[in-house]
Formats: structure tokens, sequence, C-alpha cells
């Protein structure tokens, strides 16, 4: 279990489809669709991650993800001004709260759960399109050598123009467009993340941060505390 939440600590032309205005901001909602394993422990633990649900929101080099999962017992928010260079992350943990006020470049250098994204594989086959929500997709698969037969399939759009990563732990891996739907396949399990909500709009106040009740601490001091619970905040 620990392995699955860090994983998550986030992808030819089309004919006879009318295609939707290409959004350089707005609103993404990505929920759980799909979690099946013919292992049983596996699929108990693949209970715990139906209703994840991520909202991605973005507007002029400044994006936020936010997920919650396991019924609301874990959120987790991240905001990033790249014309700052800032990121700020809130983790609700049943009731700890962090707040991690750091950049970008820190950020990525001491993530926990952060794998390393040079060997991994990115292909697309233009040839298979689904559309999702009226936007324009084409598939994507994504292997790495040190998943341990784990692999992602999914289905990016070029109509979506942000730079948000909405697969957690992979922040480094650059997309040729935004996923709106993904699939991690692994010999025990599936779990799929699919689009439901897209808006073309997104307002100011949506990149403000309530950060009362949150212990503020540096990317150091909260890398050091993962590392010592193991890097799965005791999961």
């Amino acid at each position: 279990m620990k392995h699955l939440i860090n994983f998550f600590l986030l992808l030819v032309p089309f004919v006879g489809v009318t295609a939707q205005n290409t959004i350089d901001k707005g609103y993404v909602k990505i929920e759980v669709t799909e979690a099946t394993s013919d292992n049983p422990q596996a699929a108990m633990q693949l209970e715990m991650m139906k209703g994840t649900v991520t909202e991605v929101f973005f507007k002029d080099g400044k994006y936020k993800t936010s997920m919650s999962m396991m019924g609301g017992m874990i959120n987790m928010t991240n905001l990033v001004n790249q014309e700052s260079n800032a990121m700020d992350m809130l983790i609700d943990a049943m009731g700890q709260k962090m707040w991690v006020n750091t950049n970008i470049e820190e950020a990525k250098k001491t993530q926990p759960g952060a794998q390393d994204m040079s060997d991994f594989k990115v292909e697309y086959d233009k040839s298979v399109t689904k559309t999702i929500l009226g936007y324009e997709a084409y598939k994507t698969t994504i292997t790495g050598p040190s998943t341990g037969g784990m692999k992602i399939e999914g289905f990016v759009t070029e109509e979506i123009k942000t730079d948000a990563n909405i697969i957690q732990g992979m922040e480094d891996l650059k997309l040729a467009g935004f996923p709106l739907e993904f699939s991690i396949v692994n010999p025990q399990m599936t779990l799929t993340f699919t689009a439901t909500d897209i808006k073309g709009e997104v307002a100011d106040s949506d990149f403000v941060l309530n950060t009362e009740g949150f212990k503020k601490m540096t990317q150091e001091e909260f890398a050091e505390m993962m590392n010592a619970m193991g890097g799965g905040m005791g999961f």
C-alpha cells in the first residue's frame, strides 16, 4: 500500500469528430473509474482508492492539483507558479496537516516517492484514438525498468495546454499532451483514472490556498520526515 500511495503523492488526425477549442486555462476533474484485481489482497487495497478525485486548475503559468483519497481521509494540494518558481504543497493525512513551502527545483530533488525518469519510455500511437468529453485524444504507453512489470496506458490530448502533471511521482516525465485517461496496469491489478468534467474557465480565487492549521516546513524537513516514516506517512 505504501508504494500505491507514494505513486499518487500526477499521459493521426481525427476524422468525423467536432473538436473543442484548445484551452490554456480552465479546470479538469479526474476520478477513479476502474479498480480491479484477481488478487484478494490487492483488491482490498484497491477498495481504498475508489472515490479518489483529482482536480486540476490552470491559468497564466500557474496550476493547482488537488487530490482527495480514502473517503477524504487523505487530501493533497500542489500549487505551482512557474513565473515565480514557487511551489506550495498542503497535505492533510487523517488530521496531520503539513504545509511545504519550496521552489520547483528543490521539490524535484527531494520529493518523496519521486522516480528517476531517465530510463522511462513513452510511446504514442496516434492511430488509436478516443474522444473524452469532446476532446480528441490518442494513445500513450509509459514503461520503465524499475516498475516491476507495471505500465501506464492512457490517452492524451493536445487541446488542453498546461504543464500540470497529474501522475504523481512522475513530475519530470513530460508528455505530448494532457492525460484525460490513464490506467496503471500490472500483473495484479488495473487502476484507471478518467476525466469526468472539463471547464474552459477558472477563477483567481481557485489559486488561493487556505493554510490555516497547517504546520509550515521546508521541503528538506518534509523529505526527512517522510523517509523516517518509510516514505508513506505510516500507511
